[in-house]
């Protein structure tokens, strides 16, 4: 029990003295302040699950920025590659690759696929770059529903195409 007790101070010492530098560095790569505080957020929650490594890290901050730096990458990787999707139209002639540049032309790809909810959801979240937190604050939905709905929107999209 003390042991516990102990990783949850360390955590909230942690919390306390290193979340201001995480999240410059995570706003410095995303560029976007409310994507960098869902990243250094993630990385708490992260941490949060795996005290114990932490607490066993010989450098408790380092692993902190290690993590964090695992997460902005997956939500670089993530987002990149549904902006690339989306952002691309379909073969012609099974030859030519068109790239679409309009939001017009993504609806008229992608529109009809998807509830238009959902859509416009997936659209906001991919394309306009809002944050999980105000998408859900639009919808009036707790952040871990509207990162769920999105996690599903984006399943149901790929079973979609995959047809």
């Amino acid at each position: 029990m003390q042991t516990e007790e102990k990783q949850r101070e360390l955590l909230k010492k942690l919390y306390l003295e290193s979340y201001h530098s995480l999240f410059l560095y995570a706003r410095s790569v995303l560029q976007d302040p409310s994507l960098a505080e869902e990243a250094v957020q993630d990385t708490f929650c992260i941490a949060c699950v795996k005290q114990e490594q932490l607490a066993a890290s010989g450098n408790p901050v380092g692993w902190l920025v290690q993590t964090l730096k695992n997460v902005l990458r997956n939500m670089e990787r993530s987002h990149s590659s549904l902006y690339s999707f989306m952002r691309t139209a379909v073969l012609y002639d099974d030859t030519v690759l068109k790239e679409s540049r309009e939001d017009a032309n993504v609806d008229l790809l992608y529109g009809d696929l998807l509830p238009e909810e959902d859509f416009r959801l997936l659209k906001r979240i991919v394309l306009e770059r809002y944050s999980y937190l105000e998408a859900a604050e639009e919808l009036g939905i707790s952040l871990e529903a509207c990162r769920k709905r999105v996690q599903r929107i984006k399943q149901r999209l790929r079973e979609k195409l995959g047809e």
